[in-house]
């Protein structure tokens, strides 16, 4: 275990008024300014390299250039180096380059023996290490791994008037901390802005800009709620707690585009979620201020649970056919939901058929009914056919458009649908939608087997 040792005095010669100097005095003088300097040196910090003294390939490529800078060794010398200097490898050599105090100036040295290790170092000479270059078939490889930087002592360092600190190290329940900034309080004492751990986690307490990109090489953590703002905070995303009117308290994870002011178009306010990549980019969700939500591809549904209200007629049926198109087993699957949110004020029911029509299609009359209490107008039936041994889509179109039911009427269609030749099996869906006489959708559905 290493043993502490008393640092020695230092002397300082004293004078007296009309006392005749000797050199031995002003020696004594010089050498107690040395000594200081070097207490200073060999405490705050420990020996290395302050700044410059990089080492890079030369010009010609068999040898190295070292640039100007300055390094204090293990007595505390200042190792200088003014101007950059340059020097040639033979083929094979590999050395180790090193700067250190000798003869009483400072000296660059190439030796293929590296340095002994600090702790065996002399006053004497203690050389400071720069790299390590090797010249192998004409070409220079330097190593830097080996280089010895100057390292700081100190355990915080803090401003002149107090108003931040950097920690360096641990704190009292903080072992693991490597390094923290801290920003002084109004009312006194210190909080922490960010703190690094030695496991390689990290931490910010304080709002920041980035200007730069942000990557994480792990999932980010929102670990704390905040309250939720009481008004918009454009383009942000955090983690939210809040009370609903009926007493219950949620979290969200929030990601808000920018707030609709007047004068701004809330359909030039969108989150975007894209499939990248040049000459392959593609929307695959948009979202705006204005509330329409637009899928650029497939929209896989399961499990519906609720569906709430439209809050006016339904708008023309380019969403449906859509919709139908694209996800034609969700309308089979949806067909019992659908009868539940709505009344029999229009109904799709199958008149005659299904029965082949030749070898490859097959013909049916679909009819259209009001209720006796209720006229339905506007209305459109949209026919989806797949294929059930491939679960392919065979067609899909609207097969009735424009279409008023008074109270207590029907109206039928009649089709011929082809399906491909014998036996092809094949469930042929229809979706009726309409609107009341209060301005609410009617929907019927219908869905049946056929095969040719």
């Amino acid at each position: 275990m290493p043993q502490s040792t008393a640092t020695p005095q230092i002397r300082r010669p004293t004078y007296r008024e009309g006392q005749l100097l000797q050199a031995a005095e002003l020696q004594a003088e010089q050498q107690s300014r040395t000594d200081a300097l070097a207490r200073h040196e060999q405490n705050v910090h420990t020996a290395g390299i302050a700044f410059g003294l990089e080492v890079t390939t030369a010009a010609r490529l068999t040898g190295i250039q070292i640039q100007p800078g300055l390094a204090v060794d293990g007595p505390g010398r200042y190792l200088v180096l003014d101007h950059p200097l340059t020097a040639s490898l033979a083929d094979g050599e590999d050395v180790t380059i090193s700067i250190v105090w000798r003869g009483g100036t400072s000296q660059i040295e190439l030796s293929d023996t590296p340095p002994p290790a600090p702790s065996d170092r002399t006053a004497g000479a203690w050389p400071v290490v720069l790299c390590r270059a090797q010249l192998k078939g004409r070409k220079v490889t330097v190593h830097t791994d080996v280089r010895e930087d100057l390292q700081l002592r100190a355990e915080t360092l803090s401003a002149p008037a107090g108003g931040s600190r950097v920690v360096l190290g641990g704190q009292s329940g903080r072992r693991t901390q490597v390094l923290g900034v801290q920003l002084a309080r109004d009312e006194g004492g210190l909080d922490d802005v960010t703190t690094v751990n030695a496991d390689g986690t990290g931490r910010v307490d304080i709002d920041a800009s980035v200007a730069g990109d942000i990557r994480a090489g792990g999932p980010v953590r929102l670990h704390t709620p905040v309250p939720a703002p009481q008004a918009a905070a454009p383009w942000s995303l955090y983690r939210a707690s809040l009370t609903r009117p009926d007493k219950t308290v949620v979290e969200q994870l929030r990601l808000e585009v920018g707030e609709v002011k007047s004068g701004v178009n809330p359909g030039a306010l969108e989150l975007l979620v894209a499939k990248g990549g040049i000459g392959a980019e593609q929307d695959l969700l948009r979202v705006d201020a204005g509330t329409t939500v637009t899928v650029g591809g497939s929209l896989t549904v399961e499990g519906f649970s609720t569906v709430t209200g439209f809050p006016g007629p339904l708008p023309a049926g380019t969403t449906l056919s859509s919709l139908a198109a694209q996800e034609a087993q969700l309308l089979a699957v949806a067909q019992v939901l659908l009868t539940q949110l709505t009344n029999t004020d229009l109904r799709a029911t199958l008149h005659a058929g299904p029965a082949p029509s030749g070898s490859t299609a097959v013909s049916y009359t679909l009819r259209l009914a009001s209720s006796a209490t209720t006229t339905v107008t506007s209305v459109a039936a949209y026919e989806t056919v797949v294929n059930v041994s491939t679960s392919t889509l065979i067609s899909s179109q609207f097969i009735a458009q424009g279409i008023d039911l008074p109270a207590a009427s029907t109206h039928d269609v009649a089709r011929t649908v082809t399906l491909g030749p014998h036996p092809t099996p094949a469930s042929i869906a229809v979706m009726a939608i309409g609107v009341g006489q209060d301005g609410q959708p009617r929907i019927g559905t219908l869905q049946f087997p056929a095969s040719t």
